[in-house]
């Protein structure tokens, strides 16, 4: 029996007509949907008035549910991976699945799994991505830039911003308006009080806000801001 395929479908970040056609297509044509969460994936396929088994896959899923949608792959069943918003793979569990497809040697224990995994074929569906959204419009990336995802919340936080203050490259982090204040004084400290910042909020919906400027000045504004939802940080030592 041949192998299915794997589709990693981009979503919209916010605003829901972002989605694309391939992307209607794609999940309109597969035997079921795996998604980060069924509510949210629910809503949008809702929206687009198309009914599909949804499956979750989030950070606190069992390896039994990788195993599962890889032995549906393998029976020929072609399924698409969406997460809650822009493009999966990136600071988001579906990577744990992608990553068990491409080197099944890491948890797969013979060698005719091993086989059938590198036989399922991966395709991803272009789309939104809120990475490249806010660097779009923030004026401080040319070529290279470092994108850290989110930081950690306490182990790890320190040693992971003194290897982020010897980058030359700007760095790109997602943080929530619960630390964004924290992290904006964390990146004053570890970065230097010369250092420019760019934030992008709630892109693509209706509150999207984006305002940028010296680190000292941005945290002594934040008063005038809405602190809701979540935000891509760009900085600039």
């Amino acid at each position: 029996m041949k192998n299915g395929t794997l589709f990693i479908v981009a979503t919209p970040i916010g605003n829901l007509d972002d989605i694309t056609k391939r992307a209607i297509d794609i999940i309109s044509s597969v035997d079921f949907v795996a998604c980060e969460d069924t509510r949210v994936a629910g809503g949008l396929l809702h929206h687009l008035g198309i009914k599909k088994e949804l499956i979750s896959l989030h950070q606190h899923s069992s390896d039994e549910k990788i195993d599962y949608i890889i032995r549906e792959l393998r029976r020929g069943k072609n399924i698409a991976y969406v997460s809650d918003s822009g493009t999966p793979g990136i600071s988001d569990p579906g990577q744990a699945l992608i990553v068990q497809i491409r080197n099944p040697n890491v948890e797969i224990r013979n060698k005719r799994n091993q086989i059938q995994n590198s036989n399922i074929q991966i395709i991803p569906i272009p789309g939104a991505s809120a990475v490249t959204a806010a660097i779009s419009i923030s004026g401080m990336v040319d070529k290279e830039f470092y994108f850290v995802g989110f930081l950690p919340k306490k182990k790890g936080r320190e040693t992971k911003f003194k290897e982020l203050a010897v980058l030359k490259a700007p760095i790109v982090v997602y943080e929530s308006a619960q630390r964004l204040e924290k992290t904006l004084n964390d990146i004053k400290s570890h970065f230097g009080a010369g250092s420019e910042v760019f934030l992008a909020r709630e892109m693509t919906k209706k509150f999207e806000e984006y305002w940028g400027g010296d680190i000292s000045e941005i945290i002594s504004d934040l008063k005038n801001h809405k602190i809701k939802g979540e935000f891509v940080l760009i900085v600039k030592k």
